[in-house]
């Protein structure tokens, strides 16, 4: 592991931290001495930044280390960007796939809508509505789509937006395609929220779009519980990665028959 030199502050510090976990993944907590020399501090210095993002959730203490928080822990956006990064690619390449030129785009806010959006924009004469702040970022970049941005509440920690305003805005359109982020994805519950606005959004979004797409890497098809849950109540397709368990894709067949779970490689789109 690289150390990066010099003193950083120590929120940059933590941040720091749990990008390292993140990068960590599954492999095991990492040690308190090896957090110390990769950030050139103190390992008593670490100890104090562990115990304040365990404090906040973010991580779990762990014998002379650290690993990521529990499943129910939210995490940031830039934690989720660097989360399963080349699946979620390979799930924006298929989506955009599915989106003709002059199409009318209900994109939700995500990790794996951003990556979305980064492909529609080679999409000529689109026009994006969207309550994702990363979204309108990823448009605002090149090319011509007409952009709208759904009002309402922002929250800081996914940069979502939403509310009632953002919900008149979506009552008012019917759009060729939606694409829906998910925390979980359940065959018979629909799609999983972190809170009770994001997930009304999420059910009128899927309510008021011709095409229903929910994007989702392996790893949300067996995620936690969570409370809050979008039913899908119309034919719906789930784009997700390769890593996905055969058996777990022929379970959400067997549960839901509107639904299409369409597998996305590397290099090309396989429909299983």
């Amino acid at each position: 592991m690289d150390t990066i030199g010099g003193r950083l502050p120590a929120h940059v510090r933590r941040e720091r931290i749990v990008e390292l976990l993140v990068q960590r993944g599954g492999e095991g907590s990492l040690p308190v001495e090896e957090l110390a020399a990769t950030l050139d501090v103190s390992p008593a210095t670490v100890r104090r930044d562990l115990a304040q993002l365990r404090l906040e959730g973010r991580i779990t203490r762990t014998y002379g280390g650290a690993v990521l928080g529990t499943a129910s822990a939210e995490i940031s956006v830039r934690q989720r960007e660097l989360s399963h990064s080349p699946e979620k690619d390979e799930i924006a390449r298929c989506a955009a796939q599915l989106v003709a030129p002059g199409s009318v785009v209900l994109l939700d806010a995500g990790s794996t809508t951003e990556r979305v959006a980064r492909h529609l924009r080679a999409i000529p004469d689109l026009t994006v509505f969207t309550n994702g702040v990363a979204a309108v970022s990823t448009l605002l970049e090149y090319g011509d789509t007409d952009i709208v941005v759904l009002g309402g509440r922002l929250r800081r920690i996914n940069q979502t937006i939403s509310g009632s305003a953002a919900e008149q805005m979506v009552r008012g359109v019917y759009a060729d395609i939606a694409f829906i982020g998910a925390d979980a994805v359940d065959p018979t519950r629909g799609v999983a929220s972190r809170t009770l606005e994001q997930s009304s959004l999420k059910t009128l979004m899927a309510e008021h779009a011709r095409t229903v797409v929910v994007v989702a890497d392996a790893t949300k098809l067996s995620a936690a519980w969570t409370s809050y849950w979008s039913p899908m109540t119309r034919p719906w397709t789930l784009l997700t990665d390769d890593s996905v368990d055969p058996e777990l894709v022929e379970s959400f067949h067997a549960a839901d028959p509107q639904l299409s779970v369409v597998v996305c490689p590397t290099d090309n789109v396989a429909a299983v």
